[in-house]
């Protein structure tokens, strides 16, 4: 089943336009106390708006085709780190010529996007700083030349797991130290003594902004998965609790499913967070009514569930396609049993009928071949049975 996004999540579209709003109020600033023409105001706008247009639909492509560190992002870190970007700029922007943080700006945008993206990004800060600020067309050679090296940079250190070689920094250093120096030159006609020095202290801030800094941002942008899969499975999270005051036994039966699915996936070795995530939102469908399934995926897409997830719950009980993988399969066996358990309620009180229910149920689902798609070996099945058989209290 192809699972498609009709509409942008609000999450996703919050820090879309959060990062818009950052950049307008951004350039404002730039231009404060620059004189500017009003042809030319018209047409920095026109070309902010034609960038915007082109940079969200480039945002929503990258994204879908997991140009992204984490496929599910919200854009948070990107947003942050657009931030950051802006506040470098502006606080750079009354230094002299060629002084611009442009490679550490490259360094930032790499450490969450594809470097072609990033590099984009970049060159069009470097067009917007040095037209506001009127500086002349050596600078703007000058930074686009340091996104470039800047980006290729960051791909290859990120590329390459972080490994702190020095000799990749003392490159960094160089090319931060001999590009301004080179279009210093091409300016002035001439390289100054304190001008070298300039250049070179520059050059040694970077490389060691980037030595410790660079590695960090990356870490914290991988994280993003873990961070959004325990939060997500917290029976406090906010869709728990929108499902909580929809239906207190809807909320009971999702917690418990969550959490013998957490249980029979670390009893095979599967992804634990995201059974415990499948297992809490598999019914979620239900606040929306029919069709279930349907409605269950457009929620967990609004709230930016990982897309793992929604597969999961575009599943849901084999109605439109049967488990794809061994923690689908494992939601759908606990959901099935916990169903039929809380259906039967004081009848199943007994160990031994819970046991006898639980054997019907599986081998039934595995002669049918309700498996078959998903991946799962007999030998898993078996443990996850015996798993759900020692857990015994399935109400």
């Amino acid at each position: 089943m192809n699972i498609e996004e009709k509409k942008i999540a609000p999450k996703r579209f919050f820090y879309v336009m959060a990062m818009f709003v950052v950049s307008v109020c951004s350039v404002f600033a730039l231009s404060y106390g620059r004189k500017m023409l009003l042809d030319q105001a018209l047409c920095l706008v026109t070309l902010f708006a034609a960038y915007w247009m082109v940079l969200i639909l480039s945002l929503v492509h990258q994204r879908k085709i997991g140009k992204f560190t984490y496929k599910d992002t919200t854009y948070q870190h990107l947003f942050v780190i657009s931030f950051i970007s802006w506040v470098l700029i502006i606080g750079t922007s009354y230094l002299p010529d060629y002084f611009g943080p442009i490679l550490l700006i490259a360094f930032l945008y790499v450490s969450v996007c594809e470097s072609s993206l990033s590099l984009a990004m970049c060159i069009f800060l470097d067009v917007l700083l040095c037209f506001i600020t009127g500086k002349n067309s050596y600078v703007l050679y000058c930074y686009c030349i340091l996104s470039i090296f800047g980006t290729l940079f960051a791909y290859y250190i990120k590329e390459q797991k972080h490994e702190k070689r020095l000799e990749n920094y003392v490159l960094i250093g160089l090319v931060q130290f001999l590009i301004p120096c080179i279009f210093y030159d091409f300016t002035y006609g001439k390289l100054e003594l304190s001008a070298m020095i300039q250049f070179g202290i520059a050059a040694v801030i970077h490389a060691l902004i980037i030595y410790f800094g660079f590695g960090i941002l990356s870490n914290w942008d991988h994280k993003e998965e873990s961070i959004a899969y325990e939060t997500f499975s917290d029976f406090d999270f906010s869709l728990a609790q929108d499902l909580k005051r929809f239906s207190p036994g809807e909320y009971y039966h999702a917690t418990k499913v969550s959490k013998l699915a957490r249980d029979c996936a670390a009893e095979i070795g599967a992804d634990e967070l995201l059974c415990a995530c499948g297992g809490l939102y598999y019914h979620i469908g239900i606040m929306e009514g029919e069709p279930i399934v349907d409605n269950g995926v457009s929620i967990s897409q609004n709230r930016c569930l990982p897309e793992p997830v929604v597969r999961i719950i575009s599943e849901y009980g084999g109605i439109m396609q049967k488990p794809s993988t061994p923690e689908s399969a494992i939601v759908q066996m606990v959901d099935s049993l916990v169903t039929k358990v809380e259906a039967l309620g004081d009848t199943m009180e007994s160990s031994w009928n819970q046991e006898m229910l639980i054997y019907q149920t599986l081998n039934e689902f595995s002669n049918e071949g309700m498996y078959d798609e998903s991946g799962l070996t007999m030998n898993q099945f078996l443990k996850i049975r015996d798993c759900l058989i020692i857990k015994e209290n399935l109400l």
